[in-house]
C-alpha cells in the first residue's frame, strides 16, 4: 500500500515538472494562439477618384446668398487645361454641396476686351453644358519675375505658352451663381453640376 502512493506521488511530480495535466485527454490536441489580427488597409475601391486638395490649393468665398468667388492656387504649373477642369470640377461638387443643380459662369470683363459675348440660342441644340464656355482668369509669377501678372481669355491675347517651364505660382478663379430647378439650356455660360462632375471626375487632380 505505501508503494502504492509513494508510486503515484512520483508520477504526479513528474507530471508536473513536464507541464502535463493529469485531467487532460492524451489524444488531445494542443489548442494554438492565434496570431494577432493585421490592422485594416482602406480598400482601393473606397478611395475618392478624386484626391483631396492640400490647403490654401481651393478657396471658395461667398459673395452672396447665391454667388461664389471660387481661386485655385499653386506653385506646380502643369498645363492651362488641367488646371481649369479641376476649377471647373471644384465648382460642380461645390453647386452641388449647397443643394443647388446648376451654376452659371460669370465672366469678367473689362471695356478692353475684345473676345465675343455668347448670346442665348433659343434655336440651338439643348447641352447640360459646354466647357469652351467656363472662361477663368489668371494671375501668375515667373521665375524671372517675382511680380505678379495676369493674362484674361477676353482681352485676345494667347495664354503664356512656356508656363511648365516658367511659372513658379499661380491663381485662377472664377465667379459663379448657383441655382436650383430646371436649367436654363439655352444659357451658354450654364453648366449642369452633376454632368459636369460625372464628365471631369476621373481627368482631375488638384494642383501642388
Amino acid at each position: 500500500m505505501k508503494r502504492s502512493i509513494a508510486t503515484g506521488v512520483a508520477l504526479v511530480a513528474l507530471c508536473a515538472l513536464a507541464g502535463i495535466s493529469l485531467a487532460a485527454d492524451p489524444t488531445a490536441t494542443p489548442a494554438l494562439t492565434p496570431a494577432p489580427a493585421k490592422p485594416a488597409q482602406a480598400s482601393s475601391d473606397n478611395l475618392p477618384l478624386v484626391p483631396p486638395a492640400k490647403p490654401g490649393v481651393f478657396t471658395a468665398t461667398k459673395m452672396g446668398s447665391d454667388q461664389f468667388h471660387l481661386v485655385v492656387a499653386g506653385h506646380k504649373f502643369t498645363t492651362q487645361s488641367d488646371i481649369e477642369k479641376y476649377l471647373t470640377y471644384r465648382a460642380a461638387e461645390l453647386t452641388m454641396e449647397q443643394k443647388a443643380s446648376w451654376f452659371t459662369f460669370v465672366e469678367s470683363r473689362t471695356k478692353a476686351d475684345t473676345a465675343p459675348v455668347p448670346q442665348r440660342d433659343p434655336a440651338g441644340l439643348r447641352y447640360s453644358f459646354r466647357m469652351e464656355y467656363f472662361r477663368p482668369v489668371w494671375r501668375y509669377k515667373t521665375s524671372s519675375s517675382p511680380v505678379w501678372k495676369s493674362w484674361s481669355p477676353f482681352a485676345g491675347a494667347a495664354f503664356i505658352t512656356d508656363g511648365p517651364k516658367i511659372i513658379t505660382d499661380f491663381e485662377v478663379s472664377a465667379d459663379i451663381v448657383l441655382h436650383k430647378g430646371q436649367m436654363d439650356d439655352v444659357n451658354p455660360l450654364a453648366f449642369e453640376a452633376g454632368a459636369v462632375s460625372d464628365l471631369l471626375i476621373n481627368q482631375v487632380s488638384p494642383p501642388e
